[in-house]
């Protein structure tokens, strides 16, 4: 049976984004505690070959069933995950293999960032000394599944995008590199972040005002917030808390 080729788009990131990897039991704010997984058709059959319990399948759909205490039942005593000691992470589901990261979607490109929700995350991108710079990073899918890593290079121009599209990559470049002037560079990273993640979903919801003014909003809270903090890490946590309250129901 001959299949249609996959679509391979330009995936770009910023350049600190191969930096991330999940610190497991390390982490104070773990994904595994809290959150009602949702498992996806495919991950849903390869559990049921294995025998993975704890999944609830009803009406709605297919998710891990937390613990009386929150948890995901497959979250050991010492942090780790009972299925990646057992199968490996290959076995994980969608959202679990891919959290914290999210995706905007462009015609002929795919731009995947880290979420400041995430703790290890949160470091990565306001530890950086320097502004924030897109670069290409591989080839993905459609749905910005990765399919081939690439050698790192500038992120493809906006010139041969559509009018509306190229019009908002504009206007987010001209924020990005106001951002930049921040003198704090902690506020400067978390400016660029809040831009690059919230701005290109304009495209689809057509909410462009109320994202910026989101945007303006949570570099005021937070700045407002670091005011309070002693350090690096607390700073990193009142970012991070303010994400995981806010950034989920824009």
């Amino acid at each position: 049976m001959k299949t249609d080729p996959v679509e391979a788009l330009t995936l770009v990131a910023p350049s600190y984004y191969r930096q991330f990897k999940c610190i497991a039991q390390r982490c104070r704010h773990s994904c595994c505690r809290g959150w009602e997984i949702d498992i996806d058709p495919v991950s849903l059959e390869r559990f049921k070959a294995l025998g993975v319990s704890g999944i609830s399948e009803g009406p709605d759909t297919p998710h891990f069933t937390l613990t009386e205490s929150g948890d995901c039942p497959h979250l050991r005593s010492d942090g780790l995950c009972e299925l990646i000691i057992r199968h490996g992470e290959g076995v994980l589901c969608d959202i679990c293999r891919d959290h914290p990261r999210f995706r905007s979607f462009w015609t002929g490109r795919v731009e995947i960032g880290l979420g400041l929700s995430c703790e290890e995350a949160a470091r990565i991108i306001l530890g950086q000394a320097e502004p924030m710079r897109l670069e290409s990073i591989g080839l993905c899918d459609s749905e910005g599944v990765e399919l081939s890593a690439g050698g790192s290079g500038g992120a493809p121009g906006f010139e041969d995008l559509p009018e509306d599209e190229r019009w908002l990559m504009g206007l987010r470049e001209r924020m990005l590199e106001e951002a930049a002037q921040y003198d704090d560079p902690m506020l400067a990273r978390l400016a660029e972040y809040l831009i690059y993640r919230q701005l290109p979903d304009a495209l689809y919801d057509g909410r462009l005002e109320e994202r910026i003014e989101f945007i303006n909003r949570g570099i005021e809270e937070i700045a407002e917030e670091w005011e309070r903090c002693a350090g690096f890490e607390e700073r990193c946590e009142a970012a991070r808390s303010w994400s995981e309250k806010n950034e989920y129901r824009v």
